[in-house]
C-alpha cells in the first residue's frame, strides 16, 4: 500500500499528553488529516494497520485510548435489523486553532446520539451508578471480557470482539457482559449469540452492571416462585399434567393413584 502524501497536524495538547503512546499521537494526526477531507473520518482499522504496518488489534487499542482520553468520539453504524457493524465514524472532539484547513469544532458536530462518549455520558453514569465523576478504561474492560470469552467459550473472532466493544460503548459494563456469559455457560449455551440475547434484554430493562443483573434475576425468581405457589392452590392433578408426555402415561399415573 502506498503511503499517503498529505500533511498531518497534531495539536500541542495531544503531542505533550504523556498518557498517550507516541504512535497514538501519530494516529491522531492521521485522523485529523483524513477528517479534513470529509469532515469526519471513516477509515477502518485495517486501513490504519496497513499504513503503520501493525495488526488491527493494535490499532483498536490506540483508537480506544484516544477515545478514553477524550480526544475522539466513536460512532457505530449497524446493518439494518442486525447488530453487525457496517462502518465506524471517528469524530474529533477538540481541534487546535492552528489547524486552518477548514476544520472547526462547530463543523465537526458531535452528534447527541453518539454511542460511547456522548454529551449525556456523565449524566447516564450518574443515574446508573450514583457517581458524579467516573472514568472508564474501555480497553481494559474489553480485555477482561475477551479473556473470559476465550477461557470459557471459544477463541475470539474479530466480529465478536467488535460486538463486545459496541456493547461497552452502549453503556454496559464488563462485569455485566461477563455475568451474561456465565449465565450462558450455566445453561450450556456456549456461544456469543445466546449471550447477546441476554445483553439485549439488559439494555431493554436498563440493566448496566452485574449487580443490577443479579437483582433482576432475584426479582424474576421471586415472582416465579409466587406464581408457582399460586398454582399449587389449584387441583393437584392440573399441576401434574404438565409433566405427562402422552395420554397413555397420563392414564397409567391416574390408575396407579386409584
Amino acid at each position: 500500500m502506498e503511503n499517503p502524501n498529505y500533511y498531518a497536524v497534531i495539536p500541542a495538547k495531544v503531542r505533550y499528553d504523556d498518557r498517550l503512546r507516541a504512535n497514538e499521537k501519530l494516529l491522531y494526526g492521521e485522523i485529523v488529516a483524513l477528517s479534513n477531507k470529509d469532515g469526519k473520518c471513516w477509515a477502518s482499522n485495517s486501513y490504519f494497520a496497513k499504513i503503520y504496518k501493525v495488526g488491527t488489534s493494535t490499532i483498536s487499542t490506540w483508537i480506544n485510548n484516544l477515545a478514553n482520553k477524550g480526544y475522539i468520539v466513536l460512532t457505530y453504524v449497524y446493518r439494518e435489523d442486525t447488530k453487525e457493524i457496517e462502518k465506524r465514524e471517528i469524530t474529533l472532539i477538540e481541534v487546535s486553532a492552528n489547524i486552518d484547513r477548514g476544520i472547526h469544532k462547530n463543523e465537526i458536530g458531535i452528534h447527541k446520539k453518539t454511542k460511547g462518549y456522548s454529551q449525556n455520558r456523565k449524566e447516564n453514569n450518574t443515574s446508573i451508578n450514583n457517581k458524579e465523576e467516573e472514568e472508564r478504561d474501555f480497553q481494559n474492560e474489553l480485555k477482561e471480557v475477551i479473556e473470559f470469552y476465550q477461557n470459557n467459550i471459544t477463541l475470539i473472532t474479530q466480529f465478536v470482539s467488535e460486538d463486545m466493544e459496541a456493547y461497552l460503548k452502549k453503556g454496559l459494563y464488563a462485569d455485566l457482559i461477563i455475568e451474561a456469559m456465565k449465565e450462558a455457560v450455566s445453561r450450556n449455551k456456549r456461544n456469543w449469540r445466546y449471550t447477546t440475547g441476554i445483553l439485549n434484554d439488559c439494555l431493554d430493562k436498563k440493566v448496566y452492571t452485574a449487580k443490577q443483573f443479579k437483582i433482576k434475576q432475584q426479582e424474576f425468581k421471586s415472582n416465579k416462585n409466587q406464581t408457582q405457589r399460586k398454582n399449587t392452590t389449584k387441583e393437584k392433578i392440573e399441576y401434574e399434567e404438565v409433566e405427562f408426555t402422552n395420554d397413555e402415561e397420563y392414564k397409567q399415573k391416574i390408575l396407579e393413584k386409584g
